[in-house]
């Protein structure tokens, strides 16, 4: 919990594909990825090495047991942190398809279309 009324500076929102990926990935990555999106909501953002910005509105969530697995979120309005896209990364660079599949659902998101039907 974030303070003793259990109220966080933000709150975090996964699209379906989010959602699934990371279900479908072994419980030490679920538990690893719940208590950064925990952490994203009590402070607000994340520090490296358990996150980075890949530029001036995506950032990538890193979870590091195992698999190299990343989530890209941004920061939508209000107190919103909406989680767009997860992969395993495999190489030294975010992949440029990688960025622009969270880029496409984001102008989704944007457009007032949440995503879960795609």
């Amino acid at each position: 919990m974030c303070d003793t009324e259990g109220v966080g500076k933000k709150q975090y929102l996964a699209t379906r594909n989010v959602r699934e990926f990371i279900a479908a990935q072994p419980m030490e990555i679920q538990a690893e990825y719940v208590k950064l999106v925990e952490r994203i909501e009590c402070d607000g953002f994340l520090i490296e090495p358990f996150g980075k910005k890949l530029d001036r509105k995506l950032f990538e969530m890193r979870l590091r047991r195992g698999r190299q697995v990343r989530v890209i979120y941004y920061y939508h309005a209000g107190n919103h942190v909406i989680g767009l896209h997860a992969f395993v990364k495999k190489t030294q660079q975010t992949p440029l398809r990688e960025i622009s599949q969270a880029l496409r659902m984001k102008r989704i998101i944007e457009g007032g279309d949440y995503g879960e039907d795609k």
